[in-house]
């Protein structure tokens, strides 16, 4: 079964710490009088404060965190710290993301003790007395990881950040070079060394070169590939061919327009199949794959597929999944849709949109069809600052993974008829706030910015002529800034700027902000 990185769920264990007077006694830090200075009073008053604290945590913990057995740990005045009470509160530590410690009363010489032993993160509960700040400072000049916010939102958006580092950590991207392992035609502004990025985001590859995975994506004895003669394929077989065959017939159904035959959509059907499988084989839960490289074969034209549907559709299934070999798109891919719990969307992102939409680009002429009379008005009165990002490979559940699908077309990649490619009007979204991003070359930074869809292009058309347009604040200033990231700049709906930020700062790569 395939990891999905929406299904990656951060492993927090709260703990309550309580103290609880043996003696009766009155002093610089203890005042009160007959029962208040009892040992009961204590007790009474402790379970309380970690009553309120559960239903607190409760109310306010996200679906994205899975919440352990909290833990209790009661002190008295002795203030002891000791390997069996440290063994207790790191329960299961292995299994554990990130402790959420409620701080109802003085533990700052444990909490230190406690954090050099487990070496997890530490984030402390909201609270409006000083504990945080003790703490917090005690620590991080001891280079532990402490955390503490104000108030609830801050810490469930840091929450948040830390699930999303563990879902790039645990992202396994399969390859498809027929090249080298990071160089490729198709993306030059891909990552150079893949070892550092290992090293710094915890993410990992597995490769598989692209002409035996075109092999295994025909319908044959598994066995008989020309690339892995005599060894078994993972070739579409047996109760796979019916459902590919069961899968054309739906996206035909759920369509508005269809403009290829059913043999045609089974063919490009066939590499959404075998890839799945590989994903499987190599526990993978992302994918990447060439086109100049992969196109310049001929082997494409001759399968008469291309691998747009299948990049659409394990997206949509939570599968980040990136064209022309750019694995930086598909990292940030994965970022993007940790926090919005929707595919991301990834293409050519051209600052000169004007041109395109007047048809004085000087690109192949597969933008064909007008624009919206409304997007061309917006696209001439603020031109500096409308960019657009086209491939064809939009996501019908760009809106979140579990939204309905929204309205589409089938069309051809190709002139000929071949490659199927789902077309999607992003004229139907125009004011949604969207964020983008992208990793430099070095992993050294992290790009993003927020726009605003104002309108669509490519419905009607064929090849990567789909794509989005959108406003930015300054179009010269993203402009600038892109230039040390590369082309493509994949993005969600939503604002998660903030987010971002946070993320980048844990994941140690410089902020930069269009």
């Amino acid at each position: 079964m395939i990891q999905l990185g929406r299904n990656i769920k951060l492993n927090v264990r709260p703990i309550y710490i309580t103290l609880a007077h043996e003696y009766a006694f009155e002093g610089p830090c203890r005042a009160g009088a007959g029962e208040e200075l009892k040992k009961a009073f204590d007790d009474k008053c402790n379970n309380k404060l970690v009553m309120n604290a559960e239903s607190v945590i409760n109310d306010n913990i996200t679906d994205e965190i899975n919440l352990l057995e909290p833990i209790r740990i009661e002190r008295n005045e002795e203030f002891m710290v000791t390997p069996s009470l440290i063994s207790r509160m790191s329960k299961d530590n292995e299994e554990i993301d990130v402790y959420l410690i409620s701080a109802l009363t003085r533990l700052g010489d444990l909490i230190i003790d406690f954090a050099q032993k487990t070496k997890k993160p530490v984030v402390l509960v909201p609270s409006p007395v000083c504990m945080q700040t003790i703490m917090t400072a005690a620590m991080r000049a001891r280079e532990l990881e402490s955390y503490s916010f104000r108030t609830w939102k801050e810490t469930i958006n840091f929450l948040e950040v830390l699930r999303v580092k563990k879902i790039l950590a645990s992202t396994r991207v399969l390859c498809a070079p027929r090249f080298g392992t990071t160089r490729s035609v198709s993306d030059m502004a891909n990552f150079k060394d893949l070892e550092q990025v290992s090293e710094k985001l915890g993410t990992q590859f597995s490769f598989v070169n692209i002409h035996e995975l075109i092999d295994q994506t025909q319908i044959v004895n598994p066995c008989n590939n020309v690339s892995i003669p005599g060894r078994k394929g993972l070739n579409p077989c047996g109760s796979e061919i019916k459902a590919i065959s069961e899968t054309a017939d739906k996206l035909i159904e759920g369509a508005e327009e269809c403009d290829m035959s059913k043999e045609e959509l089974i063919n490009s059907l066939r590499p959404h199949t075998t890839i799945k499988k590989m994903l499987e084989h190599y526990e993978c839960n992302a994918f990447t794959a060439p086109c100049p490289d992969a196109c310049a074969t001929m082997r494409l034209n001759d399968e008469r597929y291309t691998f747009c549907l299948t990049h659409t559709l394990l997206s949509e299934e939570g599968i980040p999944s990136s064209c022309e070999y750019d694995i930086s798109a598909v990292l940030t891919m994965a970022i993007l849709s940790g926090f919005a719990d929707a595919p991301a969307y990834m293409g050519n992102t051209t600052h000169d949109a004007l041109a395109i939409a007047s048809g004085t680009s000087g690109l192949p002429p597969f933008f064909n069809k007008p624009l919206s009379k409304d997007c061309m008005a917006m696209i001439k009165n603020d031109p500096e600052n409308i960019i657009l990002t086209w491939h064809a490979v939009p996501r019908r559940n760009m809106k979140g993974y579990d939204q309905p699908k929204q309205a589409y077309a089938i069309r051809p990649f190709t002139a000929s008829g071949f490659g199927a490619t789902i077309r999607y009007d992003f004229n139907n979204d125009n004011g949604t706030v969207i964020t983008m991003a992208r990793i430099d070359p070095a992993c050294e930074k992290l790009f993003i910015a927020r726009g605003e869809i104002i309108g669509g292009i490519g419905y009607d058309d064929y090849s990567c002529s789909e794509g989005v347009f959108f406003r930015v604040a300054d179009g010269n200033d993203f402009y600038q800034k892109q230039l040390n990231f590369g082309n493509h700049v994949p993005l969600v709906y939503g604002d998660y700027i903030d987010k971002l930020k946070l993320l980048g700062k844990q994941l140690g790569l410089e902020v930069i902000i269009a």
